[in-house]
């Protein structure tokens, strides 16, 4: 997946800081640049990147992540959470059932299942830092580009 930004702020030898627009495959969930600010901003924010060409403060770069990265980012954040869900909806519904709760097994299955779905968020949530120290999900800086050559809905914000 290809990104393009401005280099901000370099961090070291190997990383920096790029202010980026919002890529049309992301959704609008706010998550990326908060619900709440200046609406002109909230399609662009800033991610720390790989500078292995050295890329310098100002310059306009073009980013790339591996598909499978983006794919597998998705999955953690989207289906896990929910195949979390689904099983505990049938998890409480079928201890219900079987008598080891008392009430309605809906109830008991929904209120199971957002369990799993909070648990598994905030088991996601607590790796987040080990995630953002690693590699795995970094974009790489690949080349310095002209504005020219950056599509039209991808130019980053001065």
């Amino acid at each position: 997946m290809e990104h393009y930004g401005q280099v901000m702020e370099l961090r070291d030898d190997k990383r920096a800081l790029v202010k980026i627009r919002q890529h049309l495959s992301c959704g609008g969930c706010g998550r990326c640049a908060g619900l709440f600010g200046d609406p002109e901003e909230k399609n662009h924010f800033l991610v720390e990147v790989f500078n292995p060409i050295g890329a310098q403060r100002g310059e306009l770069v073009r980013l790339e992540s591996r598909s499978s990265e983006v794919i597998l980012a998705a999955f953690l954040l989207y289906l896990l959470p929910l195949a979390g869900l689904l099983a505990g909806i049938f998890a409480g519904r079928s201890l219900a059932i079987a008598g080891a709760f008392s009430g309605s097994p809906d109830l008991w299955g929904l209120g199971i299942g957002l369990l799993f779905m909070i648990g598994i968020y905030l088991i996601l949530r607590l790796q987040e830092k080990n995630l953002r120290r690693g590699t795995r999900f970094k974009a790489m800086i690949t080349s310095v580009v002209d504005e020219d050559e950056i599509p039209a809905d991808l130019v980053p914000a001065k």
